[in-house]
């Protein structure tokens, strides 16, 4: 039997070492942020980058990087380890004391923005179904490029680190009503949308309701009994085991796995083993989360960008100009201090990685052309692109390193 590693894949591998231990650490030195180091990396190194120039010369010039869908599995490993890092750093208490940024602020935020973004969207002549699609997609912001600039700068439990991740939580939370509206748009189901939208809310309710009632039960006098502790290996394994586990539980009921992931640190923060489980899976969720970003940048095609240029620069400006104006709003409405208010409406100000998961899913079911998903991933792309260029102006050069 041949169990030699493919070729392509053993070179997949040495370019990813290669950006994660030499690339991004020399960008470091020139002030630049990892994730955009990383997205830079991944639109030179992904098919549309160094490869097509090279060909547009004459030379047959193959994508550094051959699988781009394993790297992107990979990458939402990274998103869910960033998750579980910041559950595993909040205790309950803090999350009911963010409740009304959660509840309230979170969801003014999504459902003001997805309007007024409906009526820009059919203004322009998009059908009702897309126009609902566009705004509510583009409604929510990067979980993982602004938080993993919070963690860089040691934020998250800031003014404005807590303010952006109440509302980042409330977004991942409706993610259960837009695939609730995708599946109703694609008539694969008779019932009515209300029914449908309720019961995928009742069940998430008794997932999140479940995994919390019954983590607390058990998980606690479980690691007491199995002392993983005692070895770091064991320890890391039951935690990878209970975060992709709860993730899995969560998607099935229609919520991300972000979430689940996050519900996991959060049950894992009220254990003694806390401060242990931080040490031992730092490393892991930076190399995910890296790997992640690198697929973003593999997805931008600065082939299409070129073709519509002004549309593009438009679009994203035109959407961070609005999702910032009504963050700020609201946030002052909620009593946000001023200066906090502002710092928060430019953060969550990009389009989130939220917007590639539902564009594939239209287009696989037809409700959107490829020319317009492409559009739409561009836009998305570029837009957390700039994010770590913002935050710099914004929040002043980074003080430490991460």
């Amino acid at each position: 039997m041949d169990t030699a590693l493919p070729p392509q894949h053993a070179t997949d591998i040495l370019i990813l070492l290669g950006i994660v231990g030499l690339t991004v650490p020399f960008l470091q030195r020139l002030n630049i942020s990892p994730v955009l180091g990383f997205l830079l990396c991944g639109l030179l190194a992904g098919p549309y980058g160094l490869p097509a120039a090279w060909q547009s010369l004459g030379y047959d010039f193959p994508a550094p990087i051959h699988d781009s869908a394993a790297i992107h599995a990979f990458g939402e490993l990274g998103i869910m380890f960033l998750m579980f890092m910041i559950g595993l750093k909040l205790s309950l208490h803090d999350l009911w004391h963010m409740r009304r940024h959660i509840a309230g602020l979170g969801s003014c935020q999504i459902i003001i923005t997805t309007l007024i973004i409906f009526l820009i969207a059919y203004t322009f002549g998009n059908s009702v179904q897309l126009s609902i699609l566009i705004g509510s997609c583009f409604a929510l912001s990067s979980t993982a490029v602004v938080m993993q600039l919070f963690e860089e700068r040691r934020m998250v439990h800031s003014p404005v680190g807590k303010v952006s991740f109440s509302i980042l939580l409330m977004q991942d939370l409706a993610v259960v009503p837009i695939l609730v509206m995708l599946h109703v748009m694609t008539g694969q189901n008779e019932d009515h949308v209300a029914f449908q939208l309720l019961k995928a809310l009742l069940l998430a309710a008794v997932m999140i309701i479940g995994i919390y009632a019954v983590g607390m039960k058990i998980l606690g006098p479980l690691l007491r009994y199995l002392h993983p502790g005692d070895k770091p290996e064991w320890l890391m394994s039951f935690v990878l085991f209970l975060v992709i586990g709860t993730a899995m539980l969560t998607e099935s009921a229609g919520l991300s796995t972000a979430l689940g992931a996050f519900l996991a640190g959060v049950l894992l923060a009220e254990t003694e083993y806390r401060d242990r489980i931080q040490t031992i899976i730092a490393p892991v969720k930076g190399l995910l989360l890296g790997v992640f970003f690198l697929s973003v940048g593999m997805m931008i095609n600065p082939a299409i960008a070129f073709e519509n240029p002004i549309w593009i620069i438009l679009s994203i400006l035109g959407i961070g100009i609005l999702k910032a104006s009504i963050t700020y709003t609201l946030c002052l409405l909620f009593k946000v201090e001023h200066k906090t208010a502002f710092s928060v409406a430019i953060m969550l100000g990009q389009a989130g990685e939220f917007v590639f998961v539902i564009v594939a899913l239209a287009l696989a079911q037809g409700v959107i052309v490829n020319a317009d998903a492409q559009f739409f991933m561009i836009v998305t792309a570029l837009s957390m692109m700039i994010t770590p260029l913002i935050e710099r102006r914004i929040l002043g050069p980074h003080k430490s390193a991460p």
